[in-house]
């Protein structure tokens, strides 16, 4: 395996949310009422579980609700999840305290056989992306991995392939 350019898994990821149907997040952001938007696109290289794209968007009335959507399921009707302002203020402090703004995407990622996450924040005109390999993360980008487990667990969520 040989270490790709990030844009090539850029291309992958954000694709993954344009077949789905879903709208870019700076298209979101710029809906009346919406203060901030997250997005975690998962994409599963050997194919065990549906491609996925959480969505988690705060509106003006300080409501955090998660979309999450599934490759093929559900129609691409989004589950729903009502995220309590308290824990959405530390999942965002926990990346503030990373420095989320700040990080490169994870080096070394190879073009193929590791599942690839895109984390992304976009707020006003500011868009954010991190390209990780959740599999040989290490330093910074781990401690983002461990930051989404623990306080967004519903993104991470997989359903398996059926076959």
């Amino acid at each position: 395996m040989t270490d790709s350019h990030p844009e090539q898994q850029a291309y992958t990821l954000r694709a993954i949310a344009e077949y789905m149907g879903l709208d870019p997040l700076k298209r979101i952001v710029r809906q009346p009422g919406v203060r901030a938007v997250y997005r975690v696109t998962i994409y599963h290289h050997d194919r065990r579980a549906l491609d996925s794209v959480a969505t988690l968007r705060r509106d003006t009335l300080n409501e955090a609700v998660l979309s999450l959507v599934y490759e093929g399921m559900f129609h691409s009707k989004p589950l729903i999840h009502i995220i309590p302002a308290e824990r959405y203020e530390v999942f965002t402090l926990a990346l503030q305290k990373l420095h989320f703004d700040h990080i490169a995407d994870q080096p070394g990622i190879p073009l193929y056989g590791l599942d690839f996450w895109m984390i992304e924040r976009a707020a006003g005109t500011f868009v954010k992306s991190v390209i990780v390999a959740p599999q040989t993360a290490n330093g910074i980008h781990a401690e983002l991995v461990a930051t989404l487990k623990t306080h967004l667990p519903e993104a991470l969520r997989e359903i398996a392939r059926t076959p």
